[in-house]
């Protein structure tokens, strides 16, 4: 059997709005208001509920999904308004024995007082025979996941501003 290697998947976006407003839209994939694309839906199950929380440092959460499995997060480390780290605890999702997620982190950069970066990462292990192929695809899913969730705040974002026009100016 050959060894595994640790991979991770990297994506940052900007979002016109402050680190502070940000932070308080940081959340996960099971998180997300909005229905995923279809790759998502293709690739990935889709989560269906949460339980648990993930505010503070050894909180867990757990997620189900509609392939009838779940996965189980730990809050690892929280640097206030700027980074959580996650590891993956438990998990019995679609591809399990062939992808191993191992955790991640979200980190929220300031650029000025109106614009931050997100900067979302995914550990895994690659299973898949074939790993120089099978790594490309991989990649792929968990970035347009992350591009996703990062969107998703960006919209909530939004809609917050155009609901309180004077936090739009």
């Amino acid at each position: 059997m050959k060894e595994q290697t640790k991979s991770s998947a990297a994506t940052s976006m900007s979002i016109q709005a402050s680190r502070e407003d940000v932070w308080k839209k940081v959340g996960f994939y099971e998180h997300v208001h909005q229905q995923p694309n279809w790759l998502l839906r293709l690739s990935l199950p889709v989560p269906q509920e949460v339980e648990g929380r993930h505010g503070t440092v050894g909180d867990t959460c757990r997620c189900k999904y509609s392939d009838g499995g779940f996965l189980s997060k730990r809050i690892t480390g929280i640097v206030e308004g700027s980074r959580i780290d996650f590891e993956i605890i438990e998990q019995s999702i679609r591809y399990q024995d062939s992808v191993k997620l191992l955790g991640g982190y979200i980190e929220v950069e300031d650029v000025d007082e109106t614009q931050s970066i997100v900067h979302m990462v995914t550990f895994y292990e690659n299973r898949f025979p074939f790993e120089a192929v099978s790594s490309v695809f991989i990649n792929k899913v968990i970035k347009t996941m992350h591009r996703f969730v990062i969107d998703d705040m960006r919209s909530q974002l939004e809609g917050a501003m155009c609901a309180d026009p004077v936090a739009a100016r």
